[in-house]
């Protein structure tokens, strides 16, 4: 047999090593889902309604025009629940009424004809990111036969009717307003 000099035994740091590089591995993808997993702005609870009065909307999103303001709300309480509603924009028939008024503000005969009663009470809806709205439009549709139209207003489709005409829309803030 072989004499080994007396010298302590060294415990391995293999397994320290590994816990480690497993340890920083966990924390990294940890890391990565809080930066990269898509966000809603109301992943609980139903998406907040807001006026539309003072915001411009430009993210693809669905308008629903009514008659009534009453029938506006009532469509609201029920949309804002849905899961694919990020945000919602309410718009009264005289709130319609202020904005026509300012949109044509230069066109004094066209201001004065307007009328409230002529005028649709709306709502804007903002989906989250990957709802379909064609589908959701449908959905819609049939579960909301008092809306005057329901249509899905998704900016590469307009952008593809009328870029030839009047050029390419400018980006839209991950607001969804301008």
């Amino acid at each position: 047999m072989v004499d080994l000099p007396d010298r302590p035994v060294r415990p391995s740091h293999r397994p320290l090593i590994v816990f480690l590089a497993v340890a920083v591995v966990v924390i990294a993808g940890a890391v990565a889902t809080v930066v990269l997993w898509p966000r809603t702005e109301h992943a609980t609870g139903p998406a907040p309604v807001i006026s539309l009065t003072g915001h411009q909307v430009c993210a693809d999103d669905i308008v629903i025009r009514v008659e009534t303001d009453e029938t506006m709300r009532q469509i609201a309480e029920v949309v804002r629940n849905d899961h694919r509603a990020q945000r919602l924009y309410s718009e009264t028939k005289q709130e319609a009424l202020v904005r026509f008024r300012e949109i044509f503000k230069d066109s004094p005969d066209l201001v004065r004809s307007a009328r409230v009663e002529a005028l649709p009470a709306s709502i804007t809806v903002l989906p989250v990111e990957g709802a379909d709205l064609h589908a959701w439009v449908t959905q819609l549709s049939a579960a909301f036969p008092a809306a005057t139209s329901i249509e899905a207003l998704v900016r590469d489709e307009i952008a593809a009717k009328l870029g030839h005409k009047y050029g390419a829309p400018s980006p839209c803030p991950p607001s969804g307003e301008f």
